[in-house]
């Protein structure tokens, strides 16, 4: 009996040395991911939240720091450029994204179905989602371009006149909007078409057994199951779009004028061509209370979807 009584007490032992950080612990195995994620991600919100507060011009050495608290934040709801990079950008994104979710899922629709050559069709379909951001910006660049250009060339061979694409505003933004759509719908394509894969095919059969046409498995059996998959790839290309910058700027630079720069464009400009690194990062920690806002609409929709589907389960 004492025995087994010992053996019973010695789990809580072993549960106390874990508490504790003694042997069999998981922290020391955990503390290099620790550091790595303090230095590469939390170090550098918590430095440039602590710089928001300051002016802290960069010109001179640095310059004469001081303090000015919210300050910086204030006079960013003045600046009348703050507010069109952040149009530009929520204009970016509301017109991109959808349009990408429309073509992947389509895609997506099209190919899931086993054909010959479909698998070397997917795969290269993926191809452009590898492309470098600045190799993309700098191909569209020479594609647009007036003289050269093989869009110019194309409509010179049939009789219209050329276009100045990049030097006009309006077609300047939509050829960044073109640009991240050719990009980056392979990639909601991918995660669609995973998601597609997870559908039970008895489901569809079944409904089409019934007499229910496509529209009707559509809407009442493949979007409601990939509805979840449909918020994470909203998810992953809302965080993409808010940072992106590096195709822009080899496109356009922000122009003609103020039509193209987008947030993180601006914050550039203010940041090295202003020399004001304050405003800049209370910019960019703005743009991290954007995404963090989407983030955990997003995710909310999602846990709130699964919590019905438990319950109706559970039903």
């Amino acid at each position: 009996m004492k025995s087994s009584r010992r053996q019973a007490t010695k789990p809580s032992g072993v549960v106390a040395l874990q508490r504790a950080g003694g042997r069999g612990s998981p922290v020391p195995f955990l503390l290099p991911a620790l550091l790595i994620v303090f230095a590469v991600l939390i170090f550098p919100i918590l430095f440039s939240f602590v710089v928001s507060l300051f002016d802290w011009p960069l010109s001179a050495g640095g310059g004469e720091r001081s303090f000015v608290g919210l300050g910086n934040y204030s006079e960013l709801f003045r600046d009348p450029g703050f507010w069109n990079s952040l149009l530009l950008q929520l204009g970016f994104i509301f017109i991109a994204i959808p349009l990408e979710l429309v073509l992947g899922l389509g895609a997506a629709l099209l190919l899931n179905r086993e054909f010959r050559g479909g698998r070397v069709i997917r795969a290269l379909m993926l191809l452009p989602v590898f492309f470098l951001p600045v190799v993309s910006g700098m191909t569209w660049r020479f594609m647009l371009q007036p003289r050269y250009g093989a869009l110019n060339n194309l409509l010179v061979n049939i009789g219209l006149p050329e276009i100045t694409w990049l030097a006009n505003a309006g077609t300047a933004y939509a050829a960044i909007i073109m640009q991240d759509i050719w990009r980056m719908w392979p990639f909601v394509f991918m995660l669609l078409y995973a998601g597609l894969a997870g559908i039970p095919t008895e489901l569809l059969e079944a409904a089409e057994i019934d007499g229910a046409n496509f529209s009707k498995r559509l809407f009442k059996i493949i979007l409601p199951l990939l509805y979840p998959t449909i918020l994470t790839a909203l998810l992953l290309r809302i965080i993409d779009a808010l940072r992106i910058f590096s195709e822009v700027y080899v496109m356009t630079e922000g122009g003609p004028g103020m039509a193209t720069t987008l947030f993180s464009l601006y914050t550039h400009r203010i940041a090295f061509g202003h020399m004001k690194v304050g405003l800049s990062s209370a910019m960019a920690i703005f743009l991290l209370i954007i995404s963090i806002v989407f983030a955990i609409t997003l995710v909310r929709k999602n846990m709130s979807l699964e919590q019905l589907e438990e319950r109706g389960g559970g039903q």
